[in-house]
């Protein structure tokens, strides 16, 4: 889902880490399955790509403005 959010912005690795202040390996690591963002990172990585990336509707578009329950 990272991966797919970040295409769809054409962002490379390395500018969707610049946005998030991560490494380009970390976001690498998260995108191949080798690491799981905490949920700090996966905060910024979900306003930064405008989509979910937790619960159960991940990869839809994050609801600007509406606090989810």
């Amino acid at each position: 889902a990272i991966q797919d959010g970040r295409m769809a912005l054409k962002l490379s690795q390395k500018d969707l880490a610049q946005k998030v202040n991560e490494k380009p390996s970390i976001i690498q690591d998260y995108e191949s399955g080798k690491a799981v963002p905490n949920t700090q990172v996966l905060g910024k990585l979900e306003r930064t790509l405008g989509i979910k990336l937790r619960g159960s509707d991940i990869g839809k578009k994050l609801e600007v403005g509406k606090k989810s329950s």
